[in-house]
């Protein structure tokens, strides 16, 4: 029954995910990972076919290359070789320069590369909270948060890196919780959490906390510290080739070439000291706020509290804990912190399914708490639709995004199909969540 219920979950956010990818399909940052994909599958790693379409580029030696990590570039590769053998066997154009093809390479890497892991991490949260001592109906609240009531839902149908970042972590953490202390944990985890740094070198500090977590659960820490170097090591060497062939150097980024953007020159690639006003802004403004999105997570300190008093919980608590503040910190010092065009703190997102995990410990015995939980929940779910159905890239010059541009486009567009849609993947994490669990085993517990 659980293993129904688990693939339920997991079709329920894909669904949703894959329904609305692409959001903006020529976005900058969609068309720079979309090139770089296409130039690899032609064996090159410049963009200059497509440099014209986009500002997010780098200049080196007369050519130009993605200003990007080149991860989900390079998982896009053969999303974008078969979508070429596609369209050439129906005799359409495969031509990225036709805006009708690069559409399409665009959409499909979206759904494959950002949309698949995005639901895999819904998945693997609901597993993750039954296996620390939730309840079915626990589990079944944050998967239903993360995946519907949050700005993850939005961002994991774009091409951009966060929800894919916020998948992998909760991937690394999830072999150590899902599994017991084996030798194999730690090199798979170490190959992932070098992999993070090939999509996104900014979520480092959040890796190393999770790959700290996994180390220190380790019966053998001296073989688990060898199998995460070599694994990350195995998972970063993509990074540090393709900065080679492209920059010369392997630790030459494509951040210290980038055009038009001075603000990257300043601290670590426009990183520098955290801003108390801006941290403010990033959790509560009506600019970049994230808990106005989604108020539902109000409730993560209350389920990282219950989550620390628990022994079993406690680890996993401070890793949430300490992922979550390192994304916040580096948000709030970040130069460029608002996003450009943003709903919400987008550096955010892949901090998203571990706060969420944290959710199904904040889910109260009584109904009425349980009341005020859900209805934290639904206008969280009303909120994110409206963000996913009409734009999880709100232009810059509206000081009260949601207000001023989302809701009024929302009602003024097809605000009833829209609805109507995701009321279904709502009614159906719903049902999971009623479902009575008729197997009578005990509920799983993570080792101490």
């Amino acid at each position: 029954m659980r293993i129904l219920k688990a693939v339920i979950i997991f079709l329920l956010a894909f669904i949703a995910f894959a329904r609305l990818a692409p959001q903006d399909p020529f976005n900058p940052q969609h068309v720079t990972r979309i090139a770089l994909a296409l130039s690899l599958s032609e064996g090159r790693v410049d963009i200059d076919q497509l440099a014209a379409n986009t500002i997010d580029k780098s200049a080196f030696n007369g050519h130009s290359y993605a200003d990007k990590p080149p991860g989900v570039s390079l998982l896009a590769v053969p999303v974008v070789m078969l979508t070429r053998a596609v369209l050439d066997a129906r005799g359409v154009s495969s031509d990225p320069t036709d805006p009708a093809a690069l559409e399409t390479y665009i959409r499909v890497a979206a759904i494959a590369v950002i949309a698949l892991p995005a639901a895999l991490a819904v998945l693997l949260v609901y597993l993750m909270a039954l296996r620390l001592g939730a309840g079915q109906g626990a589990a079944t609240f944050a998967a239903c948060a993360l995946a519907v009531a949050t700005p993850y839902f939005g961002w994991s149908s774009t091409l951009f890196a966060h929800a894919l970042s916020g998948a992998i972590l909760v991937g690394a953490l999830a072999l150590a919780v899902l599994n017991r202390p084996a030798d194999w944990v730690a090199p798979v985890a170490g190959l992932l959490l070098g992999f993070l740094l090939v999509v996104d070198i900014t979520a480092a500090p959040a890796g190393a906390v999770v790959g700290l977590f996994i180390l220190l659960r380790s019966e053998q820490r001296g073989r688990a510290f060898v199998g995460l170097v070599v694994g990350g090591l195995v998972g970063m060497a993509p990074l540090l080739i393709y900065n080679q062939l492209a920059f010369a150097s392997p630790f030459r980024m494509g951040y210290s070439q980038v055009q038009g953007f001075e603000g990257m020159q300043q601290g670590f690639f426009g990183i520098g000291v955290p801003q108390p006003m801006v941290l403010g802004e990033l959790l509560f403004g009506h600019f970049r706020g994230l808990l106005p999105l989604a108020p539902v997570l109000l409730l993560v300190p209350i389920g990282l509290g219950g989550m620390v008093r628990h022994l079993p919980t406690r680890g996993v608590a401070f890793v949430i804990a300490g992922v979550v503040l390192s994304f916040l910190l580096i948000n709030a010092g970040y130069y460029y912190w608002d996003g450009g065009s943003s709903t919400g703190p987008r550096h955010l997102v892949a901090s998203l399914p571990l706060a969420c995990l944290a959710l199904a410990f904040a889910w109260p015995p009584g109904w009425p708490a349980k009341i005020v939980a859900l209805l934290l929940l639904s206008v969280s779910l009303f909120i994110s639709l409206v963000v996913a159905s009409v734009d999880p890239m709100s232009p810059p010059w509206f000081e009260q995004p949601f207000f001023g541009y989302l809701l009024p486009g929302f009602f003024q567009g097809g605000w009833l199909p829209a609805t109507l849609a995701t009321s279904v993947i709502w009614v159906g994490f719903a049902i999971v969540g009623l479902w009575p669990d008729g197997s009578g085993a005990k509920r799983h517990q993570l080792a101490a």
